[in-house]
């Protein structure tokens, strides 16, 4: 932890160093070495890369990450056309070597989730690449003038329709330390002829392998009548790019190729996006219901704590009041409620259980209906009704 802030080394020297998952703390912290050799003690880059330990809380955020991304793009869908795309490498990947770093060879990741990735920039630079030197004769100012590049990849006075997002590196990922051996550094310098006697300089770095990648590229609706055409041309270019020109560092040696690139945006994202409008919908009809279901329980707080406060000449006039037109209702109206009336000879509750009893029918009753008859008696009688 040489040469670190202060509050980066408190954070990180109590840690276990093998345990943790950010890889961040295994590609750029923790490079260098005491050389023993030299009696000053002076620190020096490691020789070799230490061992990458990909963790599984790592591949957590990195499966969590993902499906971020598929969750952000089918929100997005409602307003875009979007093209998924999927791809597997040839070979290893080495993206970000010339980044900086203590040991002059470095690796893209991610700063917030700590894992591989390709940034947007990146794709769409090895896109417009390629359509210069395909359609272009290799003259960017002719890219201007192209119809259909300056509408997708955009010139200095437009932004371009299509949209390239981040590409993350982690189905089945493994970082391994790699190896460039420059046979005659005098004469790559400029010093020497390439001549035998020099000695050979390997340079470690690291490198990304695997299984495939998840390709997104994306445009606006509303752009123009042609932007979903466009997209489907774009997203052709991608797949081109990808296994003709390759991406990231040292293609020339074979890194950073595609093959088996294909549109899966039928396949694969479409069904996600029905998936999740499904999952939406049930979603919301859980919420309309807990929502429901807080209110009766917020409306029967606030009734209980009214009737804590009621009288019971109050409370029972208020009972009477709620009731509804159900049969549970009108036995309990006919029952209890009726004789408490009785027993309070409580003439306002009288009152509300005549308006109660005339609203289903049971106030108007012929003698033959001897219970309820004498029921309705008893409450004109309290109410000083003939």
């Amino acid at each position: 932890m040489l040469f670190h802030p202060i509050d980066t080394k408190e954070a990180f020297n109590p840690a276990n160093k093998s345990e943790i998952a950010h890889l961040w703390y295994h590609v750029h912290y923790d490079q260098f070495t005491l050389n023993e050799r030299n009696k000053k003690g002076k620190y020096v880059p490691k020789k070799e890369f230490d061992s990458i330990p990909i963790r599984r809380e790592l591949m957590k955020i990195a499966e969590n990450t993902i499906q971020q991304q598929k969750r952000a793009l089918v929100d997005l869908s409602s307003y875009y056309h979007i093209r998924q795309l999927k791809a597997k490498p040839i070979a290893r990947i080495v993206h970000g070597l010339g980044g900086g770093h203590v040991r002059e060879t470095s690796l893209t990741l991610h700063p917030v989730y700590g894992i591989p990735y390709i940034p947007a920039s990146s794709l769409k630079g090895v896109v417009r690449n390629w359509f210069i030197q395909t359609y272009c004769d290799g003259n960017e100012n002719q890219l201007a003038l192209h119809p259909k590049g300056s509408l997708v990849l955009g010139t200095q006075e437009q932004r371009g329709m299509v949209q390239f997002h981040d590409i993350f590196l982690t189905n089945d990922l493994r970082i391994e330390p790699d190896i460039l051996t420059v046979h005659f550094k005098d004469y790559y310098s400029g010093r020497k002829a390439a001549t035998d006697d020099q000695r050979p300089n390997p340079v470690t770095f690291l490198s990304v392998t695997v299984s495939d990648v998840d390709i997104y590229v994306t445009s606006n609706k509303y752009d123009d009548s042609s932007s979903e055409e466009l997209l489907k041309e774009a997203a052709n270019w991608t797949a081109q790019a990808l296994s003709e020109l390759g991406i990231g560092s040292k293609t020339s040696s074979g890194y950073g190729y595609f093959t088996n690139i294909e549109d899966v945006t039928e396949t694969e994202f479409l069904p996600y996006v029905e998936m999740r409008k499904l999952e939406r919908e049930k979603q919301k009809i859980i919420e309309i219901e807990q929502k429901q279901k807080e209110e009766e329980e917020k409306r029967r707080k606030e009734e209980e704590s009214r009737l804590a406060e009621m009288s019971d000449e109050e409370r029972l006039v208020f009972l009477i009041e709620r009731l509804t037109n159900s049969s549970v209702d009108e036995e309990k109206s006919k029952t209890e409620l009726y004789n408490e009336v009785i027993e309070q000879k409580n003439q306002q509750a009288a009152q509300a259980l005549k308006a109660y009893w005339q609203r289903i029918g049971q106030w108007k009753v012929k003698k033959q209906k001897k219970k309820q008859y004498e029921k309705v008696q008893a409450i004109k009688q309290l109410l000083n009704e003939r």
